[in-house]
């Protein structure tokens, strides 16, 4: 054999060891790539659901203050000022009459219509036994929600009345003297209690404040 062939047959193995290593190499990547051979690393899991947030608690409802509810007249006055009044009587059988005429706890139209929308009065007169004189007085004390209040109050600064702050709430005044008559109103509004009162010639001093002093006697 001369040397030129030997280096050709050389070179031809060569090649195919060249090959034949490519080809293994080739078997062993490919197997180290199989998906049995790959890291299960699962899919991505979605994070939990957030809590739900504590709603914040509702107010609670309020009610409007309750007052002192008196059934009677009796009830609203002490036996000094029940003495004071002298010959006039409390709700003599007379003023329950049609057409008594008897006076209302306002002569202010507008006062009156708040007095009979707010419901059905307790209704006190102090008057002579027999019948209709000069001397005459009548509280009616009624039971109003807050927005009626504000409105008596409203109609009783604007006609006029004196109003201020006195013994836990709203008192109003006004007094006229026509020819020796004395008439006047008195007017009260506290805890949803309002005190209207009006006279011709009658009412002794300290009236409106005992019935306070009777009415929140507890207070």
């Amino acid at each position: 054999m001369t040397r030129r062939r030997m280096w050709v047959l050389l070179g031809a193995v060569g090649s195919l060891l060249v090959i034949a290593l490519v080809v293994l190499l080739i078997v062993w990547r490919g197997g180290a790539s199989t998906p049995g051979a790959v890291e299960d690393t699962g899919r991505p899991q979605p994070h939990s659901s957030p809590a739900p947030l504590a709603l914040a608690a509702l107010p609670e409802q309020t009610s409007a203050p309750d007052g002192p509810r008196p059934s009677t007249c009796d009830e609203l006055y002490s036996p000094a000022i029940v003495s004071a009044f002298g010959d006039l009587v409390l709700n003599p059988a007379w003023v329950a009459e049609e057409n008594s005429g008897v006076n209302r706890g306002s002569e202010d139209q507008e006062l009156i219509a708040l007095i009979d929308a707010a419901g059905k009065p307790l209704t006190c007169v102090w008057a002579n036994e027999n019948g209709g004189s000069g001397l005459g007085l009548t509280t009616e004390l009624v039971w109003v929600t807050p927005e009626q209040s504000a409105a008596v109050q409203s109609r009783l600064t604007a006609i006029g009345m004196n109003c201020y702050e006195e013994l836990g709430g709203m008192r109003c005044l006004i007094e006229s003297t026509n020819d020796g008559e004395i008439t006047g109103e008195s007017h009260f509004l506290r805890d949803g209690l309002w005190l209207a009162t009006s006279y011709f010639n009658a009412g002794p001093d300290g009236y409106t404040h005992d019935i306070i002093a009777n009415v929140w006697a507890g207070a």
